[in-house]
């Protein structure tokens, strides 16, 4: 959705590499209603809906995606830049996904009788934030934990070198409620909240859906 996020691997959330789930079984049972890392994460993905707030922090500036996921392949919200906004919605279409973008906006104004541009998308649950940054719990090897919350850190090679992640996951009850990834002067913030009773993604009531000229039609 961004392509300034393309120079920065572990900061981009629409593009990360699909890895494998290779890590040993994490962190220990802090009650009997409070799920292990890798329970909370398996709950998570397997949940009907939720809203994921992510707020990403760069040396290029700051940008906060508020999104609703409903399983299995709708995602929906809006990117806010300081005080603009640009709606974008990954809904299911006849030939695969299609998303749907707006022009930006203010952030005051009412989505009402917004003109949304469509064009062919991955799917919403490749490009769902949560399920991306929670995939890599199951990378970690060597965790800690305080609390409800387990850290650890992972090293990549970029086209910038060798970069050090270090990440943070919050359990609540059965859930993963809160996710924090530091790179250098760069970091995300991610929570999870109103899992199961998130509303129904779709399109603003009173849209206008134009096709775009990339969608060939």
């Amino acid at each position: 959705m961004n392509e300034s996020r393309r120079n920065l691997p572990w900061l981009l959330l629409v593009l990360v590499g699909l890895v494998g789930a290779g890590g040993a079984v994490l962190g220990v049972a802090l009650s009997p209603k409070t799920a292990t890392l890798t329970g909370a994460v398996r709950n998570t993905n397997l949940a009907p809906n939720y809203t994921v707030v992510v707020t990403e922090r760069t040396p290029q500036g700051n940008q906060t995606d508020n999104l609703v996921w409903e399983a299995p392949n709708r995602l929906g919200g809006y990117i806010q830049s300081g005080s603009r906004r640009t709606y974008v919605y990954v809904l299911p279409s006849g030939t695969g996904s299609a998303e749907y973008q707006s022009l930006t906006v203010s952030a005051t104004a009412q989505p009402r009788h917004l003109v949304f541009y469509r064009q062919a998308s991955q799917s919403a649950a490749l490009l769902n934030p949560a399920t991306n940054y929670l995939r890599y719990a199951h990378e970690a090897t060597h965790v800690s934990q305080t609390g409800s919350t387990y850290s650890f850190t992972l090293t990549q090679t970029s086209t910038e070198g060798k970069e050090t992640g270090q990440f943070a996951y919050t359990v609540s009850g059965q859930y993963i409620s809160a996710f924090t990834l530091t790179v250098g002067t760069s970091s995300v913030h991610m929570t999870i909240s109103d899992v199961g009773s998130s509303p129904p993604v779709r399109l603003p009531a009173g849209s206008k859906v134009v096709a775009s000229s990339a969608s060939g039609g």
